[in-house]
C-alpha cells in the first residue's frame, strides 16, 4: 500500500509540475521517504550472523564457525528450522570427529519437507559421514540412489570420486572407471581420481590400462600449482611403471616430463639415471645422479643416488672419482644420521607437539608454520615425512581441536576471577542504592498519575463547540491578557476616573473588535488546543510506559540482588579445571601416541642410513685395497 500511495503521489507531482509551474515549484520531492534508520528484522539477523560463520568456515577456522553456531542456537537466532545453518554444524560436527552428533542433524534434515537441492545435499553429508566411518556399503547405497539427484557440478563430482574410490577398494575397476569418465580432467577432483585409478589399476595388475590412464594425465590442461604436481607425479608413476617392465624408451620419455624444479625432482633423477644405466647408457646416466647429489641429502632418492654415482665412476674406469664419490658419500649419511637423531631427541622433549602447531591456530594446513624453530637444515625434510602417514595427520588434526579447546578453557579461566569481581562491585552497588532508586520511583510515579489525572481534566473541560460566552478560553494568550484587562475596565468603568460617554462609546469598540478578533480565531484556537491536549495525553502516557520500563529494571535489580549466579560462578572454577585437566590428559596420551610413530619412522630412516653407510664405507675400503694391490704389483714387478 505504501509502494502504490507513493507512485500515487509521484504522478500527482508530475501533473502539477506539468500544469502549474508557480505550485510545482513549491514542492519538495521525496519528502514522504524515510531517510532514518531501517531496523533488522530476525531474519536479516540471521543472515549477519551466518554470514560470519561462512567467513570463519571458508578461512578454515572451523573452531570459531562451530563455535558461532552454537551460540546462536543458544540465543535461539539458529534453531532446526535453518536448514542450511544445520547442514552447516552436521559438516563441522563430521571435521571434528563427531559422527553420532551429525547423524542426528542429517536424520532430522531429511525429515522435513525441504528445498530437493538441500535434500540431496543433506544425503551426500551422510553418505560422506559413512564413508568417512568405513561403512562403503552403506555410502554407495545412498551415493548410487535417486535421493542425490539435483546435486550442482562440484557436489556431483564429489559424489562420483567417492562412488570410483568405493569401486577401487572392492577392485571393481570397471565399475570406478563407469563414474570416473563423467568427471572432468580440467577440474582438481577429475584429475585426482584419473590418478588414483591409475594407480590402482596397475597394482591390480591392470597395467596397461593404469599406464594410459596416467599418460592422458600428461596432457590434461590445469596450470595451478596442485595441477602441475600432479601432472609430475603422474609422469614419475608411468615411468616407473614401465621401468619396472623393461619399456626403457617410454619410461626415459615419461620421466623427462616431470619438473626439475617441481617436488619430485628428485625421484625423477634417480629413476631416469636408471632407465639410462639399464640400457647400457652408463654416461647418460652419471650426470642425472651427480645432480641428484646435490640436492637434499635426506630424501630417499638423493641418498640412493649417493652411492649410484661413484659406482657409475667406478664402471666407467674413473676408480679416483669413484673413491671420492664413495667417501663423499658417508659423510652426507653421517650428517644425515646426525639430522635424525637431532630430530629424535627434539621429539623425546616435552612440548614437542606443541610446537608443531601453527602461530596461526585457524590455520589450517597439516605443517606448521613455526616448524623452524623445531628443526634447522636437512633436519627440517624428516618432519615433513611424518605427515605422509593419514593416520598420523588425523592424530594431529584431532590434537590440534584439543589444544583450541584447551586455550579456550584457560582464557575462561583467566576471565572468571574478573567475573566474580564484578559480579560482587555490582551486588554492593545495587544493595546500595536500590532503597534511594525505589522511593525516588514512588514519588515520580505519584506525581505521573497527578499529570495524567490533570491531563484527563484538561482533555474534558473542552467543550465540542466554541462557546463564546467565555471568550478568554478560545482567545491565544495576548487575546486573553487583553481580554482580561479591556473586560475589567467595563466592570470598573464608572468608578474610574474619565468615566465620559465618549470614553464608554471608544472601550465598547475596543471590546467588540476583541471579540471579532477572537471569534474570527476561535476555531482554529480550539484545533490547536485539541491538539495540545491529546499531546499532553500522550507524552502522560509514554511517561508512564518509561516509568513502568524503570520499575520492570529495577524489579531485575532486586532479582539480581538475590540470585545465585555468584554460587554458579564458584561452581565453574571446579568445572573448568576439571575440563583443563581431560584436555590435558587428552593432549598427553595424543603426544605420546605421535611420538611413538614418529620415532618409527625416524628409527626406520636410521636404520636404513646406517646400512647405506656401511655399504659406503665397504666401497671405500675395497677401492683402497684395490689400489694399494694394484702399486704393490707394479713394485714388485719393477
Amino acid at each position: 500500500m505504501t509502494q502504490v500511495r507513493r507512485k500515487r503521489w509521484l504522478v500527482a507531482a508530475c501533473l502539477a509540475t506539468l500544469l502549474s509551474p508557480a505550485q510545482a515549484a513549491k514542492v519538495e520531492f521525496f519528502d514522504d521517504f524515510n531517510e532514518g534508520p531501517i531496523p533488522l528484522g530476525e531474519e536479516e539477523h540471521r543472515y549477519l550472523a551466518f554470514g560470519e560463520v561462512m567467513f570463519d568456515y571458508y578461512r578454515h577456522a572451523n573452531f570459531n564457525a562451530i563455535n558461532t553456531l552454537l551460540v546462536n542456537q543458544e540465543q535461539a537466532l539458529f534453531n532446526e528450522n535453518t536448514d542450511y545453518a544445520e547442514l552447516l554444524l552436521g559438516d563441522l560436527y563430521v571435521t571434528y570427529g563427531l559422527p553420532g552428533k551429525a547423524e542426528v542433524i542429517f536424520n532430522r534434515l531429511l525429515e522435513k519437507d525441504i528445498l530437493s537441492r538441500t535434500r540431496a545435499q543433506t544425503w551426500l553429508h551422510k553418505a560422506a559421514l559413512h564413508y568417512r566411518e568405513g561403512n562403503l556399503a552403506e555410502a554407495a547405497m545412498i551415493l548410487d540412489g535417486d535421493n542425490v539427484d539435483g546435486l550442482d557440478s562440484a557436489d556431483d563430482a564429489r559424489r562420483r570420486l567417492m562412488l570410483a574410490n568405493i569401486f577401487m577398494a572392492e577392485e571393481d575397476f570397471a565399475g570406478a572407471l563407469d563414474y570416473l569418465h563423467s568427471v572432468p580432467l580440467s577440474t582438481d577432483e577429475g584429475r585426482y581420481a584419473t590418478y588414483n585409478m591409475g594407480v590402482a589399476l596397475i597394482r591390480g595388475g591392470h597395467r596397461e590400462q593404469g599406464v594410459a590412464l596416467l599418460k592422458s594425465l600428461l596432457e590434461a590442461g590445469g596450470s595451478s600449482d596442485q595441477a602441475l604436481a600432479l601432472r609430475d607425479r603422474a609422469a614419475l608413476a608411468s615411468g616407473l611403471t614401465e621401468l619396472r617392465e623393461g619399456k626403457l624408451q617410454s619410461a626415459r620419455a615419461d620421466l623427462r616430463q616431470v619438473r626439475s624444479d617441481g617436488p619430485f625432482s628428485e625421484d625423477a633423477l634417480l629413476a631416469l639415471g636408471l632407465a639410462n644405466y639399464r640400457a647400457g647408457e652408463v654416461k647418460r646416466a652419471l650426470p642425472l645422479w651427480l645432480e641428484a647429489v646435490r640436492r637434499n641429502s635426506s630424501h630417499p632418492s638423493v641418498q640412493e643416488a649417493l652411492m649410484l654415482a661413484p659406482r657409475a665412476y667406478e664402471e666407467l674406469g674413473g676408480l679416483p672419482q669413484a673413491l671420492a664419490g664413495y667417501q663423499y658419500a658417508a659423510s652426507e649419511y653421517r650428517q644425515a644420521l646426525k639430522d635424525i637423531q637431532q630430530t629424535i631427541d627434539n621429539i623425546t622433549k616435552p612440548g614437542w607437539s606443541e610446537a608443531l602447531l601453527p602461530e596461526d591456530r585457524n590455520q589450517a594446513g597439516l605443517l606448521p608454520a613455526n616448524s623452524g624453530d623445531l628443526a634447522q637444515g636437512n633436519e627440517l625434510s624428516y618432519l615433513y615425512k611424518l605427515f605422509s602417514s593419514n593416520a598420523f595427520a588425523q592424530r594431529f588434526e584431532h590434537y590440534r581441536q584439543i589444544h583450541q579447546i584447551k586455550t579456550m578453557v584457560e582464557q575462561w579461566q583467566q576471565s572468571l576471577p574478573a567475573l566474580q569481581e564484578t559480579y560482587q562491585i555490582q551486588q554492593q552497588s545495587l544493595t546500595r542504592n536500590l532503597p534511594h532508586v525505589r522511593a525516588e520511583m514512588t514519588r515520580h510515579m505519584g506525581r505521573q498519575e497527578q499529570l495524567a489525572l490533570a491531563s484527563d481534566r484538561v482533555s474534558s473541560a473542552i467543550p465540542n463547540f466554541v462557546d463564546m460566552s467565555k471568550p478568554q478560553d478560545v482567545a491565544t494568550p495576548e487575546q486573553a491578557i487583553m481580554w482580561k484587562k479591556v473586560d475589567a475596565m467595563a466592570r470598573q468603568f464608572g468608578t474610574l476616573p474619565g468615566s465620559s460617554h465618549a470614553n464608554a462609546l471608544r472601550l465598547r469598540k475596543v471590546r467588540g473588535l476583541l471579540l471579532w478578533d477572537i471569534a474570527h480565531q476561535s476555531i482554529e484556537q480550539r484545533q490547536k488546543q485539541e491538539q495540545a491536549a491529546t499531546q499532553l495525553r500522550e507524552e502522560s502516557s509514554v511517561l508512564g510506559e518509561r516509568i513502568a520500563a524503570v520499575q520492570q529494571q529495577i524489579r531485575d535489580a532486586t532479582l539480581r540482588t538475590r540470585d545465585d549466579l555468584g554460587q554458579r560462578l564458584a561452581g565453574q572454577t571446579q568445572r573448568i579445571d576439571n575440563i583443563k585437566r581431560l584436555t590435558e590428559d587428552t593432549l598427553e596420551a595424543l603426544e605420546k601416541s605421535m611420538q611413538a610413530d614418529a620415532l618409527a619412522l625416524l628409527l626406520a630412516n636410521q636404520q636404513k642410513l646406517a646400512d647405506q653407510l656401511a655399504e659406503a664405507h665397504l666401497a671405500v675400503a675395497r677401492l683402497q685395497d684395490t689400489s694399494a694391490s694394484d702399486g704393490s704389483k707394479q713394485r714388485t714387478g719393477s
